[in-house]
C-alpha cells in the first residue's frame, strides 16, 4: 500500500512537472523549462542526461514500473526540442518514449 502510494504521488508530481514545463515552453521560457525537465528526472532518481545515453532496454529495465513516467519527460522534452526547431531531435524523443512505453504493454 504504501508504494503504492508513493508511485501515485510521484505520478501526481511529474504530471504537474509536465504541465508547468510545456507552460513555459510555450511561452518561450526554454530555459527555465529546461530546468525544470532536469528536475523532473531528478525526482525519478536519475540524470537525463545519463538517460538518455542508455539504449532503449537498458533504460526500461532500470525504470521497470517508472518507465510510463520516463516516455511522459521526453515527449515533454520532445516538445521543449521542437519549439527549439530540433525537429529530427524531437521525433527521436518521441520513438524512444514508444519504446519504453512498449516495454511496459
Amino acid at each position: 500500500m504504501q508504494q503504492r502510494d508513493y508511485i501515485e504521488r510521484m505520478i501526481q508530481q511529474i504530471a504537474a512537472a509536465i504541465a508547468a514545463l510545456l507552460g513555459k515552453v510555450a511561452a518561450g521560457e526554454l530555459v527555465d523549462a529546461e530546468r525544470d525537465l532536469d528536475a523532473a528526472w531528478s525526482s525519478l532518481g536519475l540524470r537525463r542526461r545519463d538517460v538518455l545515453r542508455l539504449d532503449d532496454a537498458t533504460v526500461r529495465l532500470m525504470l521497470a514500473s517508472k518507465a510510463e513516467l520516463a516516455a511522459r519527460l521526453a515527449l515533454a522534452q520532445a516538445s521543449l526540442e521542437e519549439a527549439r526547431g530540433a525537429r529530427a531531435e524531437a521525433e527521436a524523443l518521441r520513438a524512444r518514449a514508444a519504446a519504453w512505453r512498449a516495454g511496459n504493454a
